[in-house]
């Protein structure tokens, strides 16, 4: 995906709306960029699959790197 889910961003602002329960998205976050996005409107993220790509495309150490990289997005 290139963008966030529109629809993602809405139900996370509806859900926040009647429960104080934590609210993630995890569906249609591939990059830091989306994750920054989606923790404007939601309480985490779950990046699963982009996870399992680079694992698969670049063992561990991306997987790190990848990692740091969106915890310093959304830290921005």
């Amino acid at each position: 995906r290139t963008a966030l889910a529109d629809t993602a961003a809405a139900l996370a602002k509806r859900l926040k709306a009647v429960t104080d329960v934590p609210v993630l998205i995890g569906v249609g976050v591939s990059n830091a960029a989306q994750a920054k996005e989606a923790v404007q409107v939601a309480d985490g993220v779950v990046m699963g699959a982009s996870v399992v790509r680079r694992l698969i495309e670049g063992g561990a150490d991306a997987v790190g790197e990848y990692v740091a990289d969106v915890r310093r997005a959304i830290d921005e």
